[in-house]
């Protein structure tokens, strides 16, 4: 009798863990409830060099310039916008201490990072790098931290995405160092409208240079942010994330106000940073003097 209790108990725990739950589809939906997006091309647009690209209006969704919006594509660090979203659905406090582990480290992508294993940071601090500075090891001490560590942190990223009809993303670390992490520009427009509802995450992807103290230790350093545009005023950037790796070209997904409006731009796949910036050139010169 025993044993055939644990073993249901086993099997309702493990079904639990790998099928999304419904109670959190209603809730993350009504969390972020906006207008369906709809396609409304506009007829005049410009040539850009991305493989994948979207321009749209947040509020309404009215997606203005598609190319290839569909198409699934490696994201790298663009993953770290999900990776807020699950902390800040955890309702985890921000200000605990976390130090930071060698386990932390990334083992994957041998990428280095500005934070020293033995630092102490609180999960607000973590946060903040992670979107601002896109360091890899604050968004994988996050997940370790995470109610049930990094598996069930990776199972709530996959989560949200189902809860927010983005049906083609895909997550397997919270960083994006894994070219498995894939998502769609249609997918990250979704995302992006429930990020751009956190205050929170469109105040740290938007910061630059700031001084971090580790609260234990000598360690102190200035960051800066891994999009140039945040400190041009001309732009007005409302919330910003950039990701690279070898397989995801160099990808961007900025939300910045043109005449009183924000409007979501997603570049994916740039070959690079020059490219990546001459597009977001074009489009924001194509939303002053051609949109209406």
């Amino acid at each position: 009798m025993n044993r055939s209790f644990t073993f249901i108990i086993v099997i309702f725990s493990f079904f639990i863990s790998t099928h999304l739950n419904k109670f959190d589809i209603f809730f993350y939906k009504t969390e972020f409830d906006f207008p369906e997006h709809q396609i409304v091309l506009y007829p005049l647009y410009p040539s850009l060099s991305a493989p994948s690209a979207l321009v749209a209006e947040v509020s309404t969704g009215k997606i203005i310039l598609a190319k290839n919006e569909k198409e699934v594509r490696p994201i790298a660090s663009i993953t770290k916008i999900v990776t807020a979203l699950t902390i800040l659905k955890s309702n985890l406090p921000l200000d605990e201490e976390i130090e930071i582990l060698e386990e932390d480290i990334d083992t994957l992508k041998g990428s280095t990072s500005h934070i020293p294993t033995g630092a102490i940071f609180t999960r607000s601090e973590l946060l903040n790098l992670a979107l601002m500075s896109s360091e890899n090891r604050a968004a994988l001490a996050l997940a370790r931290t995470s109610k049930g560590g990094t598996y069930f942190f990776k199972r709530d990223m996959n989560r949200i995405c189902k809860a927010l009809n983005a049906n083609d993303s895909y997550f397997v670390d919270p960083a994006g160092l894994s070219p498995m992490n894939v998502s769609s520009c249609i997918d990250l427009f979704k995302l992006a409208r429930a990020a751009y509802c956190k205050e929170i995450i469109r105040d740290f992807s938007t910061r630059d240079d700031i001084l971090f103290k580790s609260i234990k230790g000598k360690f102190k350093r200035y960051f800066g942010n891994t999009n140039s545009f945040t400190v041009n005023k001309e732009y007005h950037i409302k919330l910003s994330k950039t990701g690279y790796i070898l397989e995801s070209g160099r990808c961007i997904l900025l939300v910045f106000e043109i005449k009183g409006k924000d409007y979501i731009v997603i570049l994916l796949g740039e070959k690079t940073v020059g490219a990546r910036d001459k597009d977001i050139e074009l489009i924001r010169k194509w939303l002053l003097e051609v949109v209406k």
